[in-house]
């Protein structure tokens, strides 16, 4: 019986990841494409267009850095071609990690890694199938009602002189988020729980510390150092904690 090592380390995998990479990379590619001969019927310059291609590549390679660091961090959970495909595409950190460690409990094992060891080819297939169908609701309630939510928000903010409830309502669905996210790591796993908050005690110097002068562009870095320092303090809190 083909075992969960066998799955993420097989060539069918592989391919299909990269095929699925390929697909969405030629996807942009093509909507790229409409934008820029878009922009050039406003009349915006060459010039103007090669501009904005060459800053928004900058500011968007800087900020990729934590997704790297996330992919090491959980290449150990699910190995390197679904850690590749998931937070290449629609995945989260934070939401794959949790999952992987919901479901190894459910499934009986100590831990990420050790559902990693000695996990079977179809429970590994459970674990494909929640990250993915889970990930993929709010895409696919945003579908048919995204367009008319945005409207009846923008229409909402005009008639009520540029009121600011979205805004608000943003924020309290982000809080709700932190609230299921935040008591698992605190409360289930010492280690967890010291590592997180290293990584909130680093983003909010860097955070300080951007705003100096001339030390604006830590901004871009928050996420990967907190990330790093979360990670590499990882390794002392595990010696403590045991």
């Amino acid at each position: 019986m083909a075992t969960m090592k066998d799955i993420i380390q097989s060539p069918l995998l592989l391919a299909l990841v990269i095929g699925g990479l390929v697909y969405i990379a030629a996807f942009s590619l093509v909507y790229l494409k409409k934008a820029y001969d878009h922009c050039l019927e406003l009349g915006i310059t060459r010039k103007e267009l090669s501009n904005v291609i060459k800053s928004s590549l900058v500011f968007s390679i800087v900020p990729s850095l934590s997704i790297v660091v996330g992919l090491f961090v959980l290449i150990a959970v699910l190995g390197s071609v679904w850690a590749w495909w998931r937070l290449s595409v629609i995945g989260s950190l934070s939401y794959e990690t949790m999952i992987s460690s919901s479901i190894a409990q459910v499934l009986g094992y100590a831990s990420s890694a050790e559902m990693l060891e000695s996990a079977t080819g179809r429970q590994f297939g459970v674990v494909m199938i929640l990250m993915s169908v889970g990930m993929l609701s709010g895409f696919l309630i945003l579908l048919p009602f995204g367009k008319k939510l945005c409207k009846s928000v923008d229409r909402s903010a005009a008639d009520n002189g540029g009121s600011t409830w979205k805004n608000v309502l943003s924020g309290v669905f982000m809080l709700v988020m932190f609230s299921v996210y935040i008591p698992i790591l605190l409360f289930t796993d010492n280690v967890q729980a010291a590592v997180m908050i290293t990584g909130l005690v680093i983003a909010v110097g860097v955070g300080v510390l951007a705003k100096r002068p001339g030390l604006a562009w830590l901004n871009n870095f928050v996420m990967a150092f907190s990330m790093l320092g979360g990670l590499i303090s990882s390794l002392a809190w595990v010696r403590i904690f045991g």
